[in-house]
């Protein structure tokens, strides 16, 4: 009898601690109905505006093609300037300034210390997308690049990664564990967080097979998932897979200028830039094709060949990917967004010690029969990288076209039209916010467990994606950017850029950007008041953002002369 009334008691309780806890899943858990998206975020690394088909580009990429096909080409999309800090804006959707990238890690400098902004590395006074997607039941996967932090609590894995494969560093060798340059002559690798020891494979094919087993693992539940999928190519060292090489083998004999051409015609006829759009002429500062010897040509086309190679792989993996995807049934309501997180790198760092150090310990074969081999080093240049670029002024590092207008393309089923061309500004400060509105979640804008954190800087693309907004950003509101003390303000049709020596002389250029993409027709002293606008605005952000103003004669890179290998 006891033991009976004992079990009726337990049964009650049971039942009432039951019952309580589904009525506070039902309060608090805000799941919706309707099955949500995943998300797959795939970023190149120094890819250039005209480097891939849907551009106008010889290079084979059938399947980035075919993703502009069936999703929209944003044509109006900026980003930052280099690598850690564009990516530390796409995944916090907060100023570089304010979550600790102001510059590289690589490049901070004496007077860099001790100033919030300017840490190196992702800090803990913003979360992540990939926190809060995470928060709203997403499982949340990462492989490939992460470059924003080295210790323990700065991985990929602390940052609301649920399981990662992630290379460190900001790049390495493509086939092992080598480094960039005598400095880190060994990369590193963490798997959820712990260092590990790198497997085999070329680059893009290891970080896309890692990513395919992440998501495998997803099968013992339906929840959707956020895939970060980074890859390293092309970034230097030129290097990929020798058979792909062969595809190009003499496709760059005609030389840097006739190719640039043949991109800026098809991208007429694509639609991606105006018509009437006008081709700049060759900067001063490059060299003449004709003017390189034989033995320099020969070179130069297989650097290039190289390049593309490492476009077409990493476009081949991409096909792995989506293919993929389709087999286990998850295509169609998958989110995709490709991207390159900046321009081409123009700067050959052969001369450098650190980079001779390297090329010296690992004894590689620099000459022109193994050039793209793993034992091998070579860098783009300047002359391709302006090919790459196509109509665009500048490169990597610089807040000019070339250095900010990187292809972007989206996939959002059922929103986007298929084929069109978005061409109202937007920028990477608005992936976080646009992401996290399609989850339907939110970010808490002050607080975040238990600690104070930066509101988003930018805003969701949602609305404008779905048709329901003709743009993202009203045309008297700036949005501004700063890297290496070089500045850029958009407002509306127009863009002002200011370089500081000795890429610029410090003084503001602006451009009616709609209408002249090269950066050629500085109107500044035909609309004045124009400019007072971009310009107060710049210093609004400037201080509300805690920009450093960096010191006359300091600057991380090379002065123009030491990176032009030939001349005239």
């Amino acid at each position: 009898m006891r033991s009976l009334i004992r079990l009726f008691i337990f049964t009650l309780l049971f039942l009432g601690v039951s019952q309580s806890i589904q009525a506070n899943s039902f309060v608090t858990k805000s799941e919706p109905t309707k099955k949500r998206a995943n998300i797959l975020l795939i970023v190149a690394d120094d890819l250039g505006f005209g480097d891939i088909g849907a551009h106008g580009s010889e290079i084979s990429t059938p399947n980035i093609d075919a993703l502009a096909a069936n999703g929209s080409r944003f044509s109006n999309f900026y980003t930052q300037a280099s690598c850690s800090p564009t990516r530390s804006m796409l995944l916090s959707g907060v100023d570089n300034h304010r979550n600790g990238m102001g510059t590289m890690a690589e490049d901070l400098l004496p007077h860099h210390k001790n100033l919030p902004g300017y840490r190196g590395y992702l800090n803990h006074e913003v979360v992540t997308v990939a926190s809060l997607l995470q928060d709203a039941g997403y499982h949340t996967y990462m492989t490939g690049k992460w470059h924003l932090g080295y210790a323990d609590n700065q991985s990929a894995h602390a940052r609301g990664f649920e399981h990662t494969f992630s290379l460190v560093d900001g790049g390495g060798n493509h086939f092992n564990d080598q480094g960039m340059n005598a400095n880190k002559p060994k990369s590193t690798y963490r798997r959820d967080g712990k260092i590990v020891s790198r497997p085999e494979g070329y680059s893009s094919d290891l970080f896309t097979k890692e990513m395919k087993m992440l998501i495998d693992k997803r099968k013992m539940d339906d929840k959707p998932f956020f895939a970060y999928l980074s890859f390293t190519a092309p970034h230097f060292p030129l290097q990929a897979p020798k058979k792909t090489i062969e595809k190009y083998k003499g496709r760059y004999d005609s030389g840097w200028q006739v190719i640039r051409e043949q991109r800026f015609r098809k991208m007429k006829e694509m639609g991606i830039i105006p018509s009437n759009a006008i081709l700049a002429k060759i900067s001063p500062e490059l060299t003449k094709w004709s003017s390189l010897s034989k033995e320099e040509q020969k070179n130069e086309a297989k650097k290039m060949a190289v390049y593309s190679a490492m476009i077409d792989n990493l476009d081949m993996n991409i096909g792995v990917i989506l293919q993929y995807l389709k087999e286990i049934g998850e295509y169609e309501n998958t989110v995709i967004i490709f991207m390159s997180d900046n321009g081409p790198d123009p700067y050959d760092r052969s001369e450098r010690k650190a980079y001779q150090g390297l090329v010296s310990k690992y004894n590689y074969d620099m000459s022109y029969e193994n050039m793209g081999a793993s034992n091998s080093y070579s860098f783009l240049g300047p002359n391709w990288s302006q090919t790459s670029n196509v109509n665009q002024q500048g490169y990597k590092f610089l807040p000019t076209q070339g250095g900010i207008h990187n292809p972007v393309i989206m996939r959002f089923p059922g929103m986007l039209e298929k084929g069109k061309v978005m061409t109202e500004f937007s920028s990477i400060l608005d992936i976080t916010p646009t992401l996290l509105e399609l989850a339907g979640t939110t970010h808490s804008g002050k607080h975040y467990k238990g600690r104070i954190v930066h509101p988003l800087s930018g805003r969701s693309m949602l609305p404008y994606v779905s048709g329901k907004a003709k743009q993202v950003y009203a045309e008297d509101e700036a949005v501004s950017f700063e890297l290496f003390g070089h500045a850029s303000v958009f407002m509306g049709e127009w863009k002002a850029v200011k370089m500081r020596p000795p890429q610029g002389d410090d003084h503001w250029a602006l451009y009616h950007i709609k209408t002249d993409l090269s950066e050629t027709n500085d109107l500044s002293d035909k609309h004045p008041k124009t400019l007072q606008l971009l310009t107060q605005a710049y210093a609004k952000y400037k201080l509300d953002n805690g920009v450093l103003t960096e010191p006359d004669g300091v600057t991380a890179y090379p002065t123009k002369p030491h990176y032009v290998k030939y001349k005239h």
